[in-house]
C-alpha cells in the first residue's frame, strides 16, 4: 500500500473531532493534525431523542470546516462516523442526509458494538498488544464502551448508555451536586454494569486502559501519576479522592481548573463517577490512559480494508467479519447448508463480475453476509420471509459493520426474491444513491445465486461467465438435471439485467 493522507471525523455527543494522519500501513501511521469543535450535540438530544435544527447547523458548519482543513492538507479520503447522539436520534437519517448535502461528507452511524470494536482495536494497537490482552474503557458523552481485546482482536464488546453528558442532564441538577443526586447517578452506573460483569465472569486480562477526553482530562487532573514502570496511570484510590473534590466544587470553580475546558467542567463530575464505577466493578486498581480513540480506530479499520483489497478473496467461513453473521443465522435456525451454498455461489458470481464492473472487495463481504442470512425470515413466517429477513438483520448486532452497512445488508437479503426495488419502498429510497446502486447490484447477484440452488440440492458445481457486447453468457456445470435452477434464473434475472445493464443468457 502506498503512503497516503487520511482524515477521520468523530461526531460525538460532546464534541466533533478531526484527525489527519499520514499512513504507510494499518500499523504504521503518523498523526499530523488534530482539531476539535465543541458542538454539544448530546445536549437535550440524548433526552429528547431528536437532533434540533441548531444542532444540525452547528455540526454541518464544523464538518465543513474540517473538510476545508483536510483538503488543504491534500488528504486522499475523509471518513466520518457518528456515535450515541446521532444513533439515538429519531431523525438520524435526516441528519446524515443534511450533512452530506451541505458538506459533501458521508457520515456512517456506528452501532454501539461497532463503536466498541473500533475503540478496542485502536487501544490494542496503541499499546502494541497484538500478543496480549487488555480491557479498554471509553467514556463518551452519550455512552461508555468496554472492549476486552485478546491478541489485537475483540473478545467481548459492551456498550452502556452511561455518558458524561447524558448522566449530567438526567441526575445532576444542583450546583454543586447534592449527595442524593450523586447517589442516584452511582446506582444507575452500578445497574448498567451488571450485564458486562456477568458476561465477563472468569475472564482475565493483563492490563486495563482508558480512551476519550474524559479519561485523559481526569489523568491530567491527577498530574499523570507515574507508575514504577514509568508509564502514566490512573489509580483508583487517587481517582476516588479527586471525584470527591470535583463533586464538592461549584461549576464556576471547576471551570477554573487548569487542565480542563469550561465545557468539560460541566460534565467531568459524571465522567469521573463513571470511571470510578467501572474500575470498582471490574476491580481495576490502575488504568493506563491511551492516546488513541475512536478516530484512530476508524483509520486503522479503513487501512485494513484497503490492504485486504489487494489480497485474494477468502471463503465466507474464513472471514472474521462474518463471525456474528453465522451466530445470527444459528440463533434464528437457518438452513446452514443452503445458506453456505448460496453464499459460495454468490461469491463466485461476484468474483467473475468484479473486474468487469469494478466491484470492491468490501462489497463482497456485504454480499456474503446477506447471502448467509437471506432466509432467516423463515424464523417469523414462511410468507414474505424476505421482508422478515430484512427486519431481523437490521435489528441484530453485527460486529464489524456500521449501521448503514447493516441496513445495506438487510436490503440485499430483502431483494433475494419478491419485487424489485421501487420508489414506493420507503426504506430503500432513504438510502443514498450510491447505497441504492450497491443494493441493486449485490441484490441481483444474490437473487441469481439463490436461483442456482433453487432445489436446495447443490446441483450446480461450477459457473462461468462470458461477456459478448451487451450479452452476458452464464454457463452452468452440474452433476444432475438443472431444469428447476434454469427456470428460476429466467424468473429472477430481471434485477440482474437492470443492475448490470446486460442481457443474461444461460447455457
Amino acid at each position: 500500500m502506498k503512503t497516503q493522507k487520511l482524515a477521520a471525523i468523530d461526531i460525538g455527543s460532546n464534541s466533533l473531532k478531526l484527525v489527519i494522519v499520514e499512513a504507510a500501513a494499518s500499523d504504521s501511521f503518523t498523526v499530523i493534525l488534530q482539531e476539535r469543535e465543541r458542538v454539544r450535540l448530546g445536549h437535550e438530544t440524548l433526552r429528547n431523542k431528536f437532533l434540533s435544527n441548531e444542532a444540525i447547523d452547528l455540526s454541518a458548519a464544523a464538518i465543513a470546516k474540517f473538510r476545508q482543513i483536510a483538503e488543504s492538507r491534500e488528504v486522499h479520503s475523509i471518513i466520518a462516523v457518528a456515535t450515541a447522539s446521532v444513533r439515538e436520534a429519531k431523525n438520524a437519517a435526516e441528519f446524515v442526509r443534511e450533512i452530506e448535502e451541505r458538506t459533501g461528507v458521508r457520515v456512517d452511524v456506528l452501532s454501539s458494538i461497532e463503536e466498541a470494536r473500533l475503540i478496542g482495536i485502536a487501544a490494542a494497537q496503541f499499546f502494541g498488544a497484538d500478543n496480549a490482552s487488555l480491557l479498554n474503557v471509553d467514556i463518551g458523552g452519550g455512552s461508555t464502551e468496554l472492549s476486552l481485546m485478546k491478541n489485537g482482536e475483540p473478545h467481548k464488546l459492551f456498550s452502556m448508555k452511561l455518558g458524561a453528558v447524558g448522566l449530567t442532564e438526567r441526575y445532576l441538577f444542583s450546583n454543586p451536586p447534592k449527595r442524593k443526586e450523586l447517589e442516584n447517578l452511582q446506582l444507575e452506573i452500578v445497574a448498567a454494569l451488571q450485564q458486562p460483569l456477568r458476561k465477563t465472569k472468569g475472564a482475565t486480562w493483563q492490563f486495563s486502559t482508558g480512551t476519550s477526553g474524559t479519561i485523559l482530562n481526569l489523568a491530567d487532573l491527577l498530574n499523570f501519576q507515574t507508575a514504577e514502570n514509568g508509564k502514566p496511570e490512573i489509580q483508583l484510590k487517587k481517582l476516588t479522592a479527586l471525584n470527591k473534590l470535583l463533586a464538592s466544587l461549584p461549576l464556576e470553580k471547576r471551570s477554573e481548573l487548569p487542565v480542563i475546558s469550561p465545557q468539560r467542567a460541566e460534565v467531568i463530575v459524571a465522567g469521573g463517577q463513571i470511571l470510578e464505577g467501572v474500575m470498582r466493578a471490574f476491580r481495576i486498581q490502575t488504568l493506563q490512559p491511551c492516546g488513541y480513540a475512536l478516530r484512530e480506530g476508524v483509520i486503522i479499520d479503513y487501512l485494513r480494508e484497503i490492504e485486504s483489497e489487494s489480497m485474494p478473496p477468502v471463503p465466507d467461513v474464513e472471514d472474521k467479519k462474518l463471525r456474528d453473521v453465522f451466530a445470527i443465522g444459528r440463533r434464528y435456525g437457518y438452513e446452514e447448508s443452503h445458506a453456505l451454498k448460496v453464499a459460495d455461489l454468490a461469491e463466485q458470481i461476484f468474483d467473475a463480475l468484479a473486474p468487469v464492473y469494478k466491484l470492491s472487495r468490501h462489497g463482497r463481504t456485504l454480499l456474503s453476509a446477506a447471502a448467509l442470512l437471506h432466509d432467516v425470515g423463515y424464523h417469523i413466517s414462511h410468507e414474505s420471509h424476505h421482508k422478515h429477513s430484512y427486519y431481523l438483520i437490521k435489528h441484530s448486532e453485527m460486529t464489524g459493520f456500521s449501521e448503514i452497512e447493516k441496513t445495506v445488508i438487510a436490503h440485499i437479503a430483502r431483494y433475494h426474491r419478491g419485487s424489485l426495488p421501487k420508489e414506493k419502498h420507503i426504506d430503500f429510497m432513504q438510502l443514498s444513491e450510491r447505497d441504492r446502486r450497491t443494493v441493486a447490484q449485490l441484490g441481483a447477484i444474490l437473487r441469481l445465486a439463490e436461483a442456482l440452488d433453487r432445489g436446495h440440492e447443490n446441483r450446480v458445481t461450477d459457473i462461468k461467465f462470458k461477456r459478448e457486447k451487451q450479452n452476458l453468457r452464464l454457463k452452468l456445470t452440474s452433476g444432475g438435471d438443472c431444469t428447476i435452477e434454469r427456470q428460476a434464473i429466467e424468473q429472477k434475472k430481471d434485477l440482474f439485467e437492470m443492475a448490470f445493464g446486460c442481457r443474461l443468457i444461460v447455457e
